[in-house]
């Protein structure tokens, strides 16, 4: 009898789980509460690590067993709005700080500080995706989460940056600076110089019957950026859901390194 790799069982379970579920759709939470906490953001560059901001992805409906699609939606200042509008913009506008960049306001997004700065973070419309937050799941088991994402440092400060996450492996990259081959880069993102490699998961971790995990991310705040332009940064988002698992175990614990 041939032997199914973890990720075809995943792939097997979910088929089954979406054929029989009760609810058409999800819900993915990352909190200070939640196991294993929101996670941690390093850099960019040499500032050191930093807490990342709850967020709570309000709905998560699957077009297919392996596709899962978060829609965009927006209303402008009416509830409800992210907790980070409450305390960004008063009143909530729906909007960045460029009063013109609209929040998907289905990934509720939280206030954040970064080396003392306040940050609005958000999945954000525009691009590719339309606003959406899509994510896929492969036969080797793991899953990405891409979507426009922005750092909004007030007074029409934003930078859109692309968001491409994995619950696999990826490589801390070297700065935008020493790619061009130019001088005065900055190598590193917190503790991790270029190189090093930062690790995510998908499972059952936290053994409550529902599937949890970890994305990472990696990338290059952009070289107008008043703000460490040019560097690289990483991120490890820890999640918990309310899909059922049902004993399915992919990967095992893994460590940044």
């Amino acid at each position: 009898m041939k032997r199914l790799s973890v990720g075809s069982a995943l792939l097997i379970v979910l088929a089954v789980v979406l054929a029989t579920a009760p609810v058409e759709a999800y819900k993915m939470f990352s909190k200070s509460t939640t196991f294993k906490g929101a996670g941690t953001f390093y850099g960019p560059g040499n500032l050191p690590e930093s807490p990342l901001f709850d967020v709570v992805i309000e709905t998560i409906t699957f077009a297919s067993p392996t596709h899962m699609i978060t829609p965009f939606f927006n209303n402008g200042g009416a509830a409800p709005n992210v907790c980070a509008q409450e305390t960004f913009f008063k009143p909530p506008t729906g909007t960045l700080s460029d009063r013109v960049t609209r929040i998907n306001e289905n990934v509720n997004v939280c206030h954040w500080v970064l080396a003392g700065f306040p940050v609005l973070a958000a999945v954000v419309d525009g691009g590719v995706h339309a606003g959406e937050q899509l994510a896929d799941l492969h036969e080797d088991g793991t899953m990405t989460m891409t979507m426009e994402f922005a750092f909004d440092l007030g007074e029409g400060r934003v930078m859109k940056l692309p968001f491409n996450a994995t619950t696999g492996t990826l490589k801390i990259p070297p700065s935008l600076q020493t790619q061009r081959g130019q001088p005065g880069g900055i190598d590193q993102a917190g503790p991790y110089k270029t190189g090093d490699t930062i690790t995510g998961r998908l499972g059952d971790y936290d053994n409550d019957g529902l599937i949890d995990g970890a994305v990472v991310v990696v990338g290059n705040i952009p070289l107008e950026s008043p703000f460490f332009p040019g560097a690289p940064y990483a991120l490890i988002r820890y999640f918990v859901t309310d899909m059922p698992a049902k004993g399915v175990l992919v990967g095992r614990l893994p460590q940044a390194k």
